[in-house]
């Protein structure tokens, strides 16, 4: 067996490159089928007859195991590898899907599609971001504005994908073609070449009484990440409806099907040149990261509020294109921020733990949305819920003062203050400098 080696740094280059790759096709196929499965809303509840509220859960459950499930995904890749979880998670996605196949019952399509369909796309999908993290320390955002093109590609190609399947070979015939695409997940896996670092080596060296010595102090760490989760809930919230609804609100007004599903193609391809565009200038630190994401969001909010006044089918297309500008600026950020809370190598958990409250809150978006049609008989006020969760999110943002008192965290902790952006960083630096490496080292612990 060969001798383990031990990096100093993320290498910001070489076979990360390859890593990028396989991460941008993993959101093409993952993140762009959830955004995407909202074409298939309209036809499960034709096929089932039940109401919006009820058939919303299908996409909620799929789109809420992909974020909630994030620890446990985190932790598998602890035990193994990140390349073994994705390769994994190819395989049980597309299992859920052909199991779909034979389903009679919405609760049938709430446990295939919903559970095992989202169980495997999140084992592919938290710890992809994961490795681009433990690969790009100064490039990250750019490195991470590049693979999360890949939603944007996802979601210009397959909601008319999906439709002319469904179209050509019933809801059934295209879950099974669906299940062969995610399946392919195991080829871009196989490209998540492991990486260690000597921060990885120090973390498994610490006593116990170090442990709760760093443990204690954690207490005044968290709070930034708290607020930032909680926000980012909200955020999620609001996006999760546009997602599940838009098409069932186009066809609503008069929109045809295929049309209709190309609305979040249009969307994807605005958010695709959004993303690589602005995860490169984020890096660029001419302004501060927290405050290029509230950019993002509170330019979501206010295209979620412009939708329902989109009567006709050009200006439901103008809105997208918005929707998916704003969308492409704040998405390259979310494993950034992540990443300045946790450490390199601590990106898996913290990841996880954020997704938790993404997840949460794209559990019970689209049903919400779904109750108010429900009780509207339209979806306009669905939109409008939708950028009122967003705006609060940006509020709760604005708990994280920014005029905090910054230290250099040290070595090891993956870390590096750039500007002022709202996070409070803190750290213990020990008199005894002859001890400096291995003390700095424990400035985080793993949330």
């Amino acid at each position: 067996m060969a001798k383990r080696q031990f990096a100093e740094k993320p290498p910001n280059g070489g076979w990360g490159w390859m890593v990028v790759v396989g991460t941008f096709f993993i959101h093409v196929v993952v993140v762009g089928s959830t955004k995407a499965f909202g074409v298939f809303y309209a036809e499960f509840r034709e096929v089932f007859q039940e109401s919006a509220g009820i058939t919303s859960f299908i996409s909620s459950i799929l789109g809420g195991m992909l974020l909630m499930c994030s620890p446990f995904a985190g932790a598998l890749s602890n035990l193994t590898s990140c390349r073994t979880v994705i390769i994994a998670g190819g395989v049980i996605s597309a299992v859920g899907l052909v199991v779909s196949f034979f389903a009679q019952t919405m609760i049938h399509l709430f446990f295939s599609v919903g559970v095992l369909t989202g169980l495997g796309l999140c084992l592919m999908y938290s710890p992809s971001l994961a490795m681009i993290g433990r690969y790009f320390d100064k490039r990250h955002a750019t490195a991470n504005g590049i693979a999360v093109c890949g939603t944007g590609v996802g979601i210009i190609a397959l909601p008319p994908l999906f439709q002319y399947l469904i179209d050509e070979f019933g809801w059934r015939g295209a879950l099974l073609i669906v299940g062969g695409l995610l399946f392919n997940g195991c080829v871009c896996g196989a490209l998540m070449r492991p990486i260690h670092f000597e921060e990885d080596r120090s973390k498994d060296q610490v006593d116990s009484e170090a442990q709760s010595s760093e443990d204690r102090k954690m207490t005044t760490i968290l709070r930034p990440f708290l607020v930032y989760s909680v926000s980012a809930f909200g955020t999620a919230l609001g996006n999760s409806i546009v997602f599940v609804h838009l098409v069932a609100h186009a066809q609503k007004i008069g929109i045809e099907k295929t049309p209709a599903a190309f609305l979040l193609s249009i969307m994807g391809i605005s958010e695709a040149v959004s993303r690589l565009l602005n995860g490169w200038l984020s890096d660029r630190r001419k302004i501060s990261k927290v405050y290029y994401y509230m950019i993002g969001i509170t330019g979501l909010a206010i295209s979620n509020i412009a939708i329902p006044f989109g009567r006709t089918y050009t200006g439901l297309v103008v809105c997208m294109v918005f929707y998916g500008f704003f969308s492409g600026i704040f998405f390259p950020l979310i494993a950034v921020l992540v990443r300045k809370y946790s450490g390199v190598s601590r990106i898996s958990g913290g990841l996880g733990w954020a997704f938790v409250f993404q997840g949460a809150a794209w559990l019970l978006g689209p049903p919400i949305a779904g109750w108010l049609y429900d009780a509207t008989g339209n979806y306009d006020w669905s939109f409008f819920a939708a950028a009122i969760f967003i705006f609060a999110s940006v509020l709760v943002l604005l708990l994280n003062p920014c005029s905090t008192t910054r230290r250099t965290l040290g070595p090891g902790t993956g870390q590096l203050p750039d500007q002022c952006d709202g996070v409070i960083v803190l750290s213990h630096m020990p008199r005894d400098t002859s001890n400096n490496v291995g003390q700095t080292n424990q400035s985080f612990r793993e949330m």
